[in-house]
Parts: C-alpha cells; sequence; structure tokens
C-alpha cells in the first residue's frame, strides 16, 4: 500500500515511519498540508497520514479542505496528545481514524490496512475477487482454497488490483504503489512483472481474472473464468503481447 505521510518527520513522529516501513507500506513524504493537498491532487495513495500537532494548515482546517475538494481519500490522524472533542471533530470532518501514541506497530498497521479497506467496500481483512482471495494480516494468497505462492511484490500487485476491482489501475498506479519515486525501474517491467503473475494465476486456473487494457491498464473484475482452455488462451495472448 502507498500512504502519504505528512509533516510525519519530526522526533515525535519518527517512531510511526519506522514501524509502517517495517510492515512494508510505501512511503511518500509531503512537508506541510498545504502541499499534501496537492500531492493528492496528482497522485495516487491508498491513504493519507498526517500529525494533528502541523501548523500548515491546521490538522482540521486540512481535513474540511480535502474533503470539500471532493478527495476520498482515506485519512488516518496521529497525535501523542488529543482531547476528546478535537477527536471527535476530526472524525466528525472526515478523518477515518484517529490514532493516540504510542502504539504497538502491528496495531497500527491493522487499523491502516482497515481504513484502506473500508475504503474500498471491504468490512474483513480477506480480500475477495472470484475464487481468490487475499489475506491481508497473513499477506496469504489462495485461488479456489489453494496457496497461490506469489512473492511479495506479486502480493502487492494483487492487493491493489482486488482493493480497486471494476475499475481500471494503471501502470503508473502499478509503479507507484510498488516504487513510489524512488529508483523506478523501466515501465516495460511492470509488462514482465504482470506476466509473471498471469502465469501464475493461469496455472491455478484463474488467469482471466486480470484482464488487461492494452495501452492503459489493468482491471480485476468479480468473476473469473476456471476453463483452463480459455486460462491458456489468455496466456498465449499475453505471450505473444511480451515478445513485441
Amino acid at each position: 500500500m502507498r500512504i502519504l505521510l505528512t509533516a510525519m518527520d519530526t522526533g515525535q513522529t519518527s517512531d510511526v515511519v519506522a514501524m509502517l516501513a517495517a510492515h512494508r507500506f510505501v512511503l511518500d513524504r509531503a512537508t506541510n498540508g498545504e502541499e499534501a493537498l496537492q500531492f493528492a491532487r496528482l497522485y495516487a495513495f491508498d491513504a493519507l497520514m498526517f500529525n494533528t500537532a502541523m501548523p500548515d494548515p491546521v490538522s482540521t482546517e486540512f481535513v474540511r479542505r480535502l474533503r470539500a475538494a471532493g478527495s476520498r481519500l482515506p485519512v488516518v490522524a496521529i497525535s501523542r496528545q488529543i482531547a476528546p472533542r478535537d477527536r471527535a471533530r476530526l472524525l466528525d470532518i472526515g478523518a477515518d481514524d484517529v490514532i493516540t501514541l504510542p502504539i504497538d506497530g502491528s496495531e497500527l498497521a491493522a487499523r491502516l490496512r482497515a481504513v484502506v479497506r473500508r475504503s474500498g467496500g471491504f468490512t474483513r481483512s480477506v480480500l475477495r475477487a472470484g475464487p481468490v482471495e487475499l489475506h491481508m494480516d497473513s499477506r496469504l494468497a489462495t485461488a479456489h482454497g489453494r496457496e497461490l505462492h506469489l512473492s511479495p511484490t506479486e502480493y502487492r500487485v494483487m492487493e491493489l488490483l482486488i482493493l480497486r476491482k471494476n475499475t481500471l489501475v494503471t501502470k503508473s498506479a502499478v509503479m507507484d504503489t510498488l516504487y513510489g519515486d524512488i529508483d523506478e525501474p523501466e515501465i516495460k517491467s511492470i509488462d514482465v512483472l504482470m506476466h509473471r503473475l498471469r502465469k501464475r494465476l493461469a496455472a491455478a486456473s484463474v488467469g482471466s481474472l486480470v484482464t488487461t487494457v492494452w495501452g492503459a491498464g489493468y482491471i480485476v473484475r468479480e468473476t473469473a473464468a476456471s476453463d483452463p482452455a480459455i486460462e491458456q488462451h489468455h496466456l498465449r495472448l499475453n505471450d505473444a503481447a511480451l515478445a513485441h
């Protein structure tokens, strides 16, 4: 998951950054609220986390402006100390969660995952699309009840696609989720990654779960064909496209 951290590079919140990195979140940083509002308009993130102590703008005004702009981006506030009425106001204005530090790293990661999955319409920690299931707590992927044995990178791609199922996910969005803006590989490497992922899915008779929209990106649809002949047909099409 790609998270935008806002005003979090302080001594009070450096432990949060370390905990999120340890739980394999891809982290981008905005130095203040104004910069975060601009980034949220320009780039795709799974959630935004901000320090309630930031001065520019103050936290309640920041959330109000984000929601007034029509953004549905999940928002989590982080605070060392916050009054109950201020917590309630942030939630009423549009924040999805308010977390008080200190907090255990596993709980922090779980609450952030919960906010993201609820924004995608998932109420449980298991993401489903057709016969494929992703267990967000254990990072186990299965198809028809059998483990898919995805690599960490392949799992993150499937997580992104299923969280946004029935919606086109561009190649750029896949790259942003995997790499952020640091040391990004050539976009051709995404073709290679997706080809490898499709072969794994095809071997589990769910290769047609991911639809490639040529020149645009990928879509995971709710149902997937399980006819082996169809799976091999999809795989041959992807082999031919990769060769070119």
